[in-house]
């Protein structure tokens, strides 16, 4: 399998912050999923990675207390939510994690900029770094094709 190195990648790994989320939005398909295993494959802490789409992870952080994360999250220094904006109340969850649990970085993933807006916004104000993951661009589609050369 090829894989192309999203130009975004080291810049989310440089805002990865203890106490601060980096929010990933695009369009569906773009990519989010991958570019989440591309930035797993290269960290040196211990994470936890939780689906959005999975109604285990809805019953997991529906308790909302302090203790509840910090019995989830153990000794794991980043917490990774891919579709995020599936679970309800999403940004009051973050900002009580990243606010309670000293040295936590998190990264979500969602594929409505709408609603992760409108989800993350408020409670977030000051405690995020937001990325947009748009479709490949040229310089990224260079890493696998070669310009057509006329004779």
């Amino acid at each position: 399998m090829i894989r192309i190195k999203r130009e975004l990648q080291d810049k989310i790994i440089k805002k990865l912050q203890p106490n601060k989320v980096i929010v990933i939005t695009g369009a569906r398909r773009v990519g989010k999923t991958f570019l989440l295993k591309e930035i797993i494959s290269g960290l040196a802490s211990d994470h936890l990675f939780l689906n959005g789409e999975d109604i285990n992870t809805h019953l997991l952080l529906e308790k909302r207390s302090a203790e509840n994360y910090r019995y989830i999250i153990g000794s794991k220094k980043i917490v990774i939510i891919d579709e995020a904006q599936k679970i309800p109340e999403i940004g009051s969850i973050l900002k009580l994690i990243v606010d309670e649990i000293e040295g936590i970085g998190i990264i979500i993933t969602g594929s409505s900029a709408f609603d992760m807006t409108n989800l993350t916004g408020e409670p977030l104000v000051g405690r995020k770094h937001s990325f947009v993951l748009h479709p490949l661009s040229v310089k990224e589609q260079a890493q696998v094709e070669t310009p057509l050369i006329q004779a």
